[in-house]
């Protein structure tokens, strides 16, 4: 009822206003600000959740305990999308002027979503000091700003049998040893040599439509000791994508299909390929374990390890789902509040909880007996907290990882290394440059 009673002063306002440009005089300035005054009182949270119960069961958890507390200032409504057609939904929404006060963001789209002005710069103080106690890779950041903060990470590892990689004479890596380049190789000798698998590595190459080779890959391209762009001034992805080390990488990669040790079109689920035995050794995500828990008979013999040291350490991907303001929000006080009071650590965890990833606080993960000393998912913090390493921050990011996914695909597929990098280059630093370095901030 309040709604439509503020709607139909902001509609009489506005008649009055085109009578008023006519006649040269405005009475409802104190109505419109009223109007807006009571709709700041409401605020709204757009999730990408959709169709994931728990997920949204730990939303409305926080929600509903802070639209009960005495100290909240603003009631907090939420609205669920489909991740499929989200980020569209937020386009469409900033264009017309219609977003939320509060969206989620999947954290390596924070720069491009601030350098738009869809999102604004966290400034509370308290809520910037909760932001500082979680891990890196719960922040979404651009020109060292802090737009969002989130929950939970995701991680990758190296998965693998110890039953196997016992019998095959191969050394169980562990997160303080990660296996070297050359343990690597021979590794994946032996498991090919042993006749069991028709390829026995599985790197995800299937999912050739969203970021994974961005996110998985880059980690190996950086152990390598190149990246995707550089990241001194994110300028220019010359001498990073298209130099020695990244020579040596695409080789690498290359490699393994030519080898025989991976497929360049692999299963559709890995996870699932894994647990019946596909392959001996798969590349994936925290979100594998899942899928372990569920289907694997032999679960206690699967064990998770660090990627690969490649000559320039381990590197893990990071990043996940976090939340920010948006630009156009009325109440950003409010909004920011309420961001403040869900990062307590009961909340992290339940969200945590949800979707089985890594709480980003100490005191969440002792709350979440998976993540808890002792225990058997404890090996993905400790990964993220020593190897993970952010995807570009840069607006040109979509841009890069596409690129890179479709230059990595043709090289595996015997495309000339060189002139694909080059390529690749070239294409990321025109895109950089007719954004005018996406400097805007």
């Amino acid at each position: 009822m309040v709604r439509h009673t503020q709607q139909g002063i902001m509609r009489i306002c506005a008649a009055l206003l085109a009578a008023a440009s006519i006649l040269g005089f405005s009475g409802c300035g104190e109505a419109q600000r009223e109007a807006a005054k009571a709709n700041a009182k409401e605020i709204t949270l757009w999730t990408h959740s959709a169709g994931s119960e728990a997920e949204l069961a730990a939303d409305y958890q926080m929600i509903n305990a802070y639209n009960k507390s005495p100290n909240r200032k603003a009631t907090v409504k939420l609205q669920s999308f489909p991740q499929s057609s989200y980020n569209d939904s937020i386009i469409s929404a900033s264009s017309a002027g219609n977003l939320p006060c509060l969206v989620d963001v999947d954290q390596p789209n924070t720069p491009y979503w601030a350098w738009a002005n869809i999102l604004a710069p966290i400034s509370d103080e308290a809520l910037l000091k909760r932001a500082n106690e979680l891990m890196k890779s719960a922040k979404g950041t651009w020109n060292d700003k802090i737009y969002t903060v989130g929950y939970f990470d995701a991680t990758t590892a190296l998965f693998a049998r110890k039953s196997v990689l016992e019998k095959n004479g191969i050394r169980i890596a562990s997160v303080d040893h990660p296996w070297s380049k050359s343990e690597m190789d021979e590794a994946l000798a032996k498991l090919k040599e042993s006749g069991q698998w028709s390829y026995p590595f599985e790197i995800g190459t299937a999912d050739n439509k969203s970021e994974w080779y961005a996110y998985a890959y880059g980690p190996i391209l950086q152990s390598f000791g190149g990246d995707l762009i550089n990241r001194a001034n994110y300028q220019t992805s010359d001498g990073k994508l298209n130099g020695t080390a990244a020579k040596d990488f695409a080789h690498w990669m290359q490699n393994l299909v030519a080898k025989g040790y991976i497929s360049s079109k692999g299963g559709s689920d890995t996870a699932l390929d894994f647990v019946n035995n596909k392959s001996a050794l798969l590349y994936g995500g925290i979100w594998s374990m899942s899928t372990f828990q569920q289907y694997a008979k032999d679960y206690g013999d699967i064990v998770a390890m660090p990627l690969t040291d490649f000559g320039h350490g381990s590197v893990a991907g990071g990043g996940s789902w976090t939340v920010g303001v948006t630009s156009t929000c009325t109440n950003k006080e409010a909004a920011q509040d309420y961001l403040r009071f869900s990062l307590q650590d009961k909340y992290i965890a339940a969200m945590s909880k949800a979707g089985m990833n890594i709480p980003v606080t100490s005191g969440a993960q002792q709350l979440v007996p998976q993540f808890a000393k002792g225990g058997d998912m404890q090996v993905f913090t400790q990964i993220s907290q020593r190897y993970a390493k952010m995807r570009p921050e840069t607006p040109a990011y979509n841009f890069i990882s596409t690129e890179f996914r479709k230059t990595i695909g043709d090289i595996m597929n015997g495309a000339d290394v060189d002139s694909g990098l080059d390529k690749a280059v070239n294409h990321i630093d025109g895109n950089i440059q007719g954004a005018d370095g996406y400097t805007k901030n």
